[in-house]
């Protein structure tokens, strides 16, 4: 970007979606949490923020799920 530009849309971060959030904006911020969780897949902000909108399933949930259960072996 040349100086003096300005870009055409911020970088997400969680606290933009926690703006957004806290605006009453929820598309918003889910879509902003979840760009943060696609180039950070290691962020545990943006996931318990998504977590806690009941986009993203619980970590224990998507656990069980990855875990074989023992009466299927």
């Amino acid at each position: 970007m040349a100086a003096g530009e300005r870009p055409t849309s911020p970088k997400p971060t969680v606290t933009i979606g926690e703006l957004y959030l806290a605006q009453g904006h929820r598309r918003e911020a889910i879509a902003i949490f979840q760009r943060v969780l696609s180039a950070d897949p290691a962020s545990r902000r943006a996931r318990e923020a998504l977590e806690r909108l009941g986009v993203v399933p619980p970590r224990a949930t998507i656990r069980a799920r990855e875990v074989p259960d023992r009466a299927e072996q």
